[in-house]
């Protein structure tokens, strides 16, 4: 797993500092506005190719499940050639949503079988 975010370096870390132990699980991070191989940011592809060069063998991006928020974040990894699930806001209207593979309301929905991954019982007795 690793973190494609549009946040500066420092922007990043000053959100996410109190949250070590969670964020020390993903592999790496990509800063779209710090990050010099980054020319375009979001809704070009370029942050989500980036990411996914980083990992060790060279992963195919229709293989690279994205999770995203923002409409200009689906279209990023949409045209990477990747799968995007949306979790918006809520008060974001519908119809910007269509773009995506599916929509949550709530990561707590996500079902990892549907895209051929463990299910979250596995994942949880693997950590025991």
């Amino acid at each position: 797993m690793a973190i494609a975010t549009s946040s500066s370096n420092e922007g990043f870390h000053m959100k996410t500092n109190h949250l070590k132990n969670i964020f020390s699980v993903f592999h790496h991070v990509v800063t779209g506005s710090s990050d010099p191989e980054v020319k375009n940011g979001k809704p070009a592809p370029d942050i989500f190719n980036i990411c996914a060069s980083r990992f060790p063998g060279s992963p195919v991006n229709s293989n690279i499940l994205v999770f995203e928020d923002s409409p200009n974040g689906v279209a990023s990894a949409l045209a990477a050639g990747m799968q995007v699930i949306m979790v918006p806001d809520l008060m974001l209207p519908r119809e910007l949503t269509a773009n995506a593979t599916c929509v949550l309301d709530s990561l707590e929905d996500f079902c990892p079988e549907i895209f051929s991954l463990p299910p979250r019982d596995s994942l949880s007795s693997r950590s025991s």
